[in-house]
């Protein structure tokens, strides 16, 4: 499955990622950030695809990611990043704060978007996956 995301300002990219970087590090010393505590593969997962974009955004102004990704495991992470962006919305409208900062938002639903719609060109259960994840995932109807 192919997704690109971008361009968007690296610095965008740059904010959210130090943000991930702080909930990853809360689910590993046993904060719940999500209905269900992280698996160690999806945290490792995570956090390689955080050191990659990471990366990429030191290089330029503008961030763009292209990449070939296996549509099981794309579906696998969504639905952990799902659970996640969810419990963290939660949390967050109970405390009466923004989920992350807003400078990363544009990344945020960049990401979101790209995967979503790559796994939607897929079809089948993937398309079907996605539409629901689509109308429900936290932060993204403020950009539809």
């Amino acid at each position: 499955m192919h997704v690109r995301v971008g361009p968007v300002p690296s610095g965008s990219v740059a904010i959210w990622i130090a943000y991930a970087r702080t909930v990853l590090a809360q689910a590993m010393t046993g904060t719940r950030v999500s209905s269900h505590p992280l698996p160690t593969e999806v945290i490792e997962a995570f956090e390689q695809l955080l050191t990659e974009w990471e990366e990429l955004a030191e290089r330029d102004l503008s961030f763009v990611w292209e990449a070939e990704l296996d549509v099981e495991q794309v579906t696998y992470l969504l639905h952990a990043f799902f659970d996640v962006a969810s419990g963290l919305a939660q949390a967050a409208q109970a405390r009466g704060f923004p989920v992350s900062p807003p400078e990363g938002d544009e990344f945020y639903r960049a990401l979101v978007l790209s995967l979503l719609g790559a796994l939607e060109l897929e079809g089948g259960p993937y398309r079907d996956f996605a539409i629901d994840l689509r109308a429900r995932w936290p932060g993204l109807k403020e950009e539809e």
